[in-house]
């Protein structure tokens, strides 16, 4: 039942991740991607038994969560933050997925372990996620900064179900969708338009009474119009 609950919950997702995508968010999308792969492949876990197809698709887990998710560090910073703090975003994000993936997935040994009618294969040494853990940190500091609460709550329930996953770990995927709904729901702010080659504000070359004339634009006929008596 829950396995089943889980193939329907990595559907929910991959739709979420589409709409990202159509939105013309490709960092969000290729997140919501990996999100909805890790529901999968916990899904089919059961079906598929402890063999070496599973075994292969759980190493894409873990290389898509040391990829992939630090790639929110960079949404987040394009939620209205100056041009510098998007740009430390990246290398903050690629020293994350280096982190990930020396620690996560080097040397990764593979152990299943079973709750309720669900089977996955779990690290058998691992400690706690740390590139995940900024990720959310960044997005919840860029909510609050924002003042975008629904994207703050999402943070926050993705933060309790990332620690009650210890026990229950359904209540981890369940965490994600949650985050990835919020996220993808969230509009970024329209990008400013930008000075031309010449280095001249949008909407044309001043006219001579001081204001813009919009590019193209002619001038009225009879500039040089009779003077009113």
């Amino acid at each position: 039942m829950l396995s089943a609950a889980l193939a329907g919950l990595a559907a929910a997702q991959a739709v979420l991740a589409g709409l990202a995508l159509r939105r013309r968010d490709p960092l969000l999308a290729a997140v919501g991607a990996g999100i909805a792969y890790d529901s999968a492949v916990i899904g089919l876990g059961a079906s598929l038994g402890e063999g070496e197809a599973l075994r292969a698709l759980s190493v894409g887990r873990f290389v898509g969560h040391a990829v992939l998710t630090p790639l929110l560090v960079v949404w987040a910073a394009r939620l209205g933050f100056p041009r510098r703090v998007r740009r430390a975003a990246w290398g903050v994000a690629a020293a994350l997925v280096v982190h990930g993936l020396v620690t996560e997935v080097a040397g990764l040994r593979l152990e299943p372990r079973h709750y309720a009618d669900t089977l996955r294969l779990a690290p058998a040494e691992s400690g706690p996620p740390i590139p995940a853990l900024v990720a959310l940190a960044v997005v919840g500091a860029a909510a609050w900064r924002t003042r975008r609460r629904a994207l703050l709550a999402a943070t926050a329930v993705t933060f309790a179900a990332s620690g009650a996953a210890v026990a229950v770990p359904p209540l981890g995927n369940l965490g994600e969708a949650v985050l990835l709904a919020a996220t993808a729901l969230t509009r970024r702010p329209a990008r400013r338009p930008t000075a031309d080659r010449h280095g001249r504000p949008p909407g044309g070359p001043p006219d001579r009474h001081g204001g813009r004339r919009r590019s193209g634009a002619r001038p009225a006929p009879g500039g040089r119009g009779r003077r009113s008596r």
